[in-house]
């Protein structure tokens, strides 16, 4: 068993496709599946069920998964421990507007415990970067997408809302709530399918431009609005709650040109990152 076989591994469990995996690896796929063969084979059991689709990971497959990533930050850690001198890295990071403040700072920490010479700014998503933090739904296709994390959508209340006194929303209770819409948002069509498939109609009292605008206005007490739950960290002013059957997520993700390599080590911290996150993440849904 090799730390290649075990970084392709990951890549496969993430991407969940075999030809996913390859592009974000640059290796051509017969390599991943020669890899994934050879740690089947040692293992002696199968890590993933192959379909038409993609791949799916198997409960083995699933158990190697945190020990295989976990392998791979330690590596990554004893390589830092003997570099003699820092390696100056400028890099221009992304960001999406209104993600997790808090998940967003753990990445950008993680980055400079990583990268003692790292020279770090950040810009706009529609400004030239290296790196974008974004949502998985306006990756470009000549880019690659390494996903962090996953929100959910929820219904966002003023508070003293009627609902307020549900645990959890049916979608019938939803018809002609005045509503507070936005322009350009992940879901939009996923959640007109599904208004209109319950024959819900919505009163919609407004169209804002971002998450911080609709959650403002719920506040303000001018409508109920959807949208992720790490978007309401931090908010006192609000009430969240789940609506029955509303199963839409966005993901969110480090996504970088393919054609323009990133450095080794700037792909290593990356995959540290994603483990950080992954334990974080395990840790609060223990609790």
């Amino acid at each position: 068993m090799d730390f290649r076989s075990l970084r392709y591994f990951v890549a496969v469990y993430e991407e969940l496709s075999l030809s996913a995996a390859s592009k974000r690896c640059f290796v051509a796929q017969p390599s991943i599946s020669a890899a994934i063969q050879q740690l089947e084979s040692e293992l002696d059991c199968a890590l993933f069920v192959r379909h038409s689709k993609g791949v799916t990971p198997t409960p083995e497959g699933t158990r190697l998964y945190p020990d295989a990533r976990k392998v791979l930050g330690d590596i990554q850690s004893i390589k830092l421990q003997f570099q003699d001198t820092p390696e100056f890295l400028p890099v221009r990071l992304g960001l999406m507007p209104f993600l997790s403040g808090k998940r967003v700072g753990r990445v950008i920490k993680a980055l400079f415990r990583e990268i003692p010479g790292l020279d770090l700014t950040l810009v706009d998503i529609a400004e030239e970067s290296d790196l974008r933090i974004v949502s998985g739904s306006i990756v470009e296709p000549e880019e690659a997408f390494h996903k962090l994390w996953t929100d959910r959508y929820v219904l966002a209340l003023p508070k003293g809302h009627p609902l307020e006194i549900h645990n959890s929303i049916d979608f019938e209770l939803l018809n002609n709530l005045p509503y507070i819409s936005r322009r350009r948002c992940d879901f939009n069509d996923a959640w007109k399918f599904l208004l209109q498939k319950r024959g819900i109609i919505l009163n919609t009292k407004a169209t804002v431009r971002t998450e911080e605008y609709a959650l403002d206005m719920v506040a303000a007490g001018l409508g109920v609005s959807v949208v992720p739950k790490q978007s309401t960290d931090g908010r006192k002013d609000i009430i969240i709650r789940e609506v029955n059957g509303l199963q839409l997520e966005r993901v969110v993700g480090l996504a970088y040109a393919r054609n323009k390599p990133l450095p080794p080590l700037l792909l290593s911290v990356i995959e540290s990152v994603k483990l950080e996150l992954a334990e974080e993440l395990a840790g609060q849904s223990d609790r």
